[in-house]
């Protein structure tokens, strides 16, 4: 345990910078959701070209990202179920639902690596596959459909459509069923723009970190569909496609990650409710450092 820890001291490192950075007025929130912004329209799409178009793609690994596409949509079955329990304006609940919906496997990938060695982090990487789908299409529309402009079925298509990363998902599933070799020359200007993409995230969550507990009852249900509820699904969904072994710990595992950094990204974009998604971001970080390595233990008794 650890040895994952160690893993985690980059990662701690840039999101305690972006506080610090924060704390000593050298960027403010504004400078925060830029970075958000340059990451979600330069970096991330690099980083999903080139990850999805090196993984082998056959009908036995296709079970994997089905598999996280199953647990996603499960969570937003049961935020929109609980709902009217909450009633909250219509920002917050959009800023929910992206919460819910978004699983954070970069998180999750220091994990694989360092308990379940190359394969485990293998397996995390095709799982997120379904993840990127996912939210690159139906969840960033979801996004606009709750914020405060009013949207038609045509112009929320047309802005999910514009999405840099659902381009970048077509080029990349393309290429890798096409098996079309990427130049190297790519390579070379891809790799390190999608390297930048973990750290400006971290940096700029550090940036707009609010560690105040605001709406804490709806707070609490969020972290609970995300990552208790993701848990359940990812066991239900792992049994019924016949997953076992080390396929089904990487499910489970990953099923429990905590909110995916694009969720604070989509909030800005769409006008949701950034504050209580910046907070249930952070919560479920600081939440995910304790509750994952237990969850990696328990999973060694079954």
């Amino acid at each position: 345990m650890i040895q994952t820890y160690i893993q985690l001291v980059p990662l701690f490192f840039t999101f305690i910078l972006g506080i610090f950075l924060r704390r000593i007025r050298f960027a403010e929130a504004e400078h925060g959701r830029f970075l958000l912004k340059f990451m979600f329209f330069i970096t991330l799409p690099a980083l999903v070209f080139l990850k999805i178009s090196q993984i082998e793609l056959d009908a036995q690994t296709l079970v994997l990202p089905l598999a996280n596409i199953g647990v996603n949509l499960g969570c937003m079955l049961v935020t929109l179920s609980l709902a009217p329990v909450f009633n909250v304006q219509r920002q917050t609940l959009g800023a929910m639902l992206v919460c819910t919906m978004i699983t954070n496997n970069a998180f999750m990938f220091p994990f694989m690596l360092a308990i379940y060695g190359d394969e485990g982090f293998a397996y995390a990487i095709l799982f997120d596959f379904g993840n990127a789908l996912i939210t690159s299409t139906l969840t960033y529309a979801l996004a606009f459909r709750y914020g405060p402009d009013a949207h038609t079925s045509r112009t929320l298509f047309t802005k999910t459509m514009k999405s840099p990363i659902v381009w970048a998902l077509f080029a990349a599933v393309t290429v890798n069923l096409l098996v079309i070799p990427v130049p190297k020359v790519v390579e070379i200007v891809l790799e390190p723009l999608a390297g930048m993409t973990n750290p400006l995230i971290l940096i700029s969550l550090g940036i707009l970190f609010t560690p105040r507990l605001n709406q804490l009852r709806l707070l609490s249900a969020t972290l609970f569909i995300r990552m208790g509820v993701g848990m359940m699904l990812g066991v239900t969904v792992a049994r019924l496609f016949g997953l076992d072994d080390l396929a089904f710990t990487i499910v489970v595992l990953c099923a429990a990650a905590p909110i995916g950094f694009n969720a604070l990204t989509y909030s800005t974009l769409a006008g949701l409710d950034t504050e209580f998604t910046s907070s249930a971001v952070s919560s479920s970080i600081l939440v995910g450092l304790f509750y994952l390595p237990l969850l990696m233990y328990l999973m060694t008794l079954f």
